[in-house]
């Protein structure tokens, strides 16, 4: 796969894969309105529907945060050029290391580490950091924003949307269970999670064009 380089690259990337979601998405919206369309063929479309609404949202979620993540690394930015979230995230390892001595002393070498090579290109991982647990609740999009250096605030007031009417009916879905969605009800979900996807969207493009992922 090419290496994501320029602001063009991953402008390009994200909305590759957000049209093709989109695609899907409004088919199945439009099936679901079909007039002609019979109660139990309705319902059918709802329950898997919601699976399939579910999977787009956390595809995205995963697929375009992990391509933004790859357009920082390839910056070739040093470590003192970026915001702290980016430099933890290179010291990972390094923490996790420390932390299994249990001993002060061997957290100084993360210290160290940081502070003598604040001019040292940063290599930022990009593999198995937008993790979203196949179970994209609003507690790990908390961790997945932070990771990425991006604003949480704007999820908050859909929170009961996320852990309840997506997360949580998906689930039930997909554990058998005979949970009844109304088409209605549906297609505003679907209303409501194309706009969560164009958030997401917007702010890493935004934080792109304008470097806000930088150190201030």
């Amino acid at each position: 796969m090419a290496t994501i380089r320029t602001k063009e690259d991953l402008v390009d990337k994200i909305g590759q894969d957000h049209v093709w979601r989109l695609r899907e998405i409004s088919e199945l919206k439009n099936l679901i309105q079909e007039p002609t369309i019979s109660k139990i063929r309705k319902r059918v479309l709802c329950r898997s529907g919601i699976a399939l609404l579910y999977a787009h949202w956390e595809g995205f979620v995963k697929k375009s945060g992990t391509y933004f993540l790859e357009y920082i690394a390839a910056q070739r930015h040093t470590i003192s050029e970026l915001k702290s979230n980016f430099v933890t995230l290179l010291v990972r390892g390094k923490i996790d290391k420390a932390s299994e001595s249990n001993k002060y002393s061997a957290f100084d070498e993360v210290t160290r580490y940081i502070i003598d090579n604040q001019s040292t290109r940063a290599k930022i991982p990009t593999k198995n950091v937008v993790e979203t647990q196949s179970n994209l609740s609003t507690n790990v999009l908390k961790e997945i924003m932070w990771c990425l250096g991006l604003d949480y605030s704007f999820y908050e007031s859909k929170e009961k949307l996320i852990d309840l009417m997506l997360v949580g009916r998906r689930n039930y879905v997909a554990h058998g269970e005979a949970l009844e969605i109304e088409s209605d009800d549906f297609v505003e979900m679907i209303d409501e999670v194309l706009g969560l996807m164009n958030i997401f969207k917007n702010q890493l493009e935004n934080s792109c064009l304008t470097e806000s992922y930088k150190a201030a």
